[in-house]
């Protein structure tokens, strides 16, 4: 190339830089926006939504990882026999012995309004679990604990019901600020229910209604959160917010408010290269409960070998949901394989209700004496389990039991299930907790049951509460007590460049370690 060439492209290169507008500063991203279905009055109680936002706001002692892992998080470490702060301890009210752990808080944990946390707060929490509403996640931890004690600012000590081997006992003893609390009337109360103060990666900076603005806490024990800035805003109903996701005016789009059922719509709407959707299979099982009425074996076979849960997890999920045997499920531990539940056979269950006296009477309603199968089927307010009603509400009409499916609020659902004051009903059952999903079901399979399900809660190896387990599932699956349609599937929406963001199989939150999460 000639020298006069290089010259003159040298100045085309030179004139064309000049003309170039000049390079601009990156924008400043705004917040992460996350979307929810409601405003909860209380982002405490034990509500899937309200959980979204408390797991922002509010840090555990101790954390189970996406894995089912224990983390040490405001203590130092998890006591062990290892380390010493773990012991077992006989007396008069424990001949069977006594769990004993020691936790150590670490040094310079403060709450978001800059108070110091301390083993006192541990203490008043205690000391408020134990009197919280029955059957609340908070007040069945607090009944596994028989005290707490103060050693030292730094230092409590936890002592254990008597036998009892609670697997996640380190998940038992929680934080609340007692400054704030202790003495608070029901007015002030309701006020730090609705805007807590926590130790958690963020802190409420304002709240209007539908809006929830929060920021990155410095203090943070976990270090200041990479993301500056959450938002959190309320939608009336789940296709508002899917709308919302949809433009680009909502980031994140946690379960419970998307479920499974939205598959079809999720896929064909959803940007792939900008949002991704997670499906977690959940350890919960959607379960038909039978009541009173229909807690004749012949009739709960009949009804076992009548629905076709695989025609309902096709139709409603599009084939992504699993078909359980057993009220355990993968990945948890204790989930082992039992005896597959019989498969649909329409002849084979109106033999057994025919073999039962009943007879085909008016409109093919099956009928005995004076006894008709007109039964009610409750469900909690969810799309997918109102889709899967229906679906059992027909196959159901097949076998001559006409079912209504009824829909009532999700705890007069549970007030009903629990005081057996129901024909049929289909809920969500949390299995993360081996020995709360076997009590669920104590007194309804058989007495060798029930002792092996306290055989379980007293084993203190993993190993042999598993065997346990394995046979109590056996158990029940032979005395077909209830029928598991699906296993459920957390659906989570978030942006497919939002990192170390990990969706947990229990019953966290897609937030429960937002304080980790990072946009490059």
């Amino acid at each position: 190339m000639s020298a006069r060439l290089v010259a003159v492209l040298a100045g085309v290169i030179v004139l064309l830089s000049a003309c170039a507008p000049a390079p601009t500063a990156p924008a400043t991203r705004g917040p992460l926006v996350i979307g929810i279905v409601g405003d909860p009055a209380s982002l405490l109680e034990d509500d899937g939504v309200g959980s979204v936002i408390a797991a922002l706001v509010t840090e555990p002692i101790v954390r189970l990882t996406a894995t089912d892992e224990l983390e040490p998080r405001l203590v130092v470490s998890i006591p062990s026999f290892a380390n010493g702060d773990l012991r077992i301890v006989q007396d008069a009210s424990a001949p069977t012995g006594r769990l004993v752990a020691t936790f150590h808080l670490r040094e310079g944990l403060r709450w978001q309004d800059g108070a110091p946390i301390t083993a006192d707060d541990v203490r008043f929490a205690f000391d408020q679990d134990r009197v919280a509403a029955v059957g609340t996640q908070t007040r069945t931890r607090a009944d596994r604990i028989e005290r707490i004690d103060v050693v030292d600012p730094h230092t409590f000590r936890v002592a254990y019901r008597a036998g009892e081997r609670w697997d996640q006992w380190a998940l038992g003893p929680r934080i609340l600020p007692r400054h704030l609390l202790e003495g608070a009337n029901a007015q002030a109360l309701a006020r730090y229910a609705s805007m807590p103060v926590g130790a958690g990666p963020y802190r409420i900076v304002s709240r209007a209604p539908g809006r929830i603005d929060l920021e990155a806490f410095p203090g943070y024990v976990g270090g200041r959160p990479s993301i500056e800035r959450i938002v959190v805003r309320s939608f009336t109903d789940r296709s508002s917010l899917l709308i919302a996701l949809r433009s680009g005016e909502v980031d994140v789009a946690p379960y419970p408010d998307f479920d499974a059922d939205l598959y079809a719509t999720l896929d064909r709407s959803l940007d792939a290269k900008t949002q991704q959707v997670l499906y977690t299979p959940a350890e919960m099982v959607a379960m038909l409960r039978f009541g009173g009425r229909l807690d004749e074996p012949a009739i709960r076979r009949a009804i076992s070998l009548a629905v076709d849960r695989e025609r309902i997890a096709r139709t409603v999920f599009g084939g992504r949901a699993r078909i359980p045997d057993s009220y355990l499920v993968a990945p948890l531990w204790a989930a082992t394989d039992v005896p597959a539940q019989p498969r649909v056979d329409v002849a084979a269950a109106r033999e057994l209700l025919l073999g039962a006296g009943f007879h085909a009477g008016n409109f093919g309603i099956m009928e005995r004496g004076a006894e008709r199968l007109v039964v009610s089927l409750l469900v909690p307010p969810s799309p997918a389990l109102e889709d899967a009603a229906r679906g059992v509400a027909s196959d159901l009409a097949a076998i001559g039991i006409a079912a209504d499916v009824t829909q009532l609020a999700e705890t007069e659902v549970e007030r009903r299930v629990t005081q057996r004051d129901f024909d049929l009903a289909l809920v969500l059952e949390p299995a993360d907790d081996p020995l709360v999903a076997t009590a669920r079901y104590r007194g309804l399979v058989s007495p060798w049951f029930d002792v092996l399900a306290q055989a379980a809660r007293e084993a203190s190896d993993r190993q042999e509460k598993k065997v346990l387990y394995l046979e109590c599932q056996r158990l029940w699956s032979e005395a077909a007590v209830a029928l598991p349609l699906y296993q459920a599937l957390k659906v989570d929406v978030v942006p497919a460049r939002l990192q170390d963001v990990h969706a947990a199989s229990h019953g966290a939150p897609i937030t429960w370690n937002a304080g980790e999460w990072r946009l490059p």
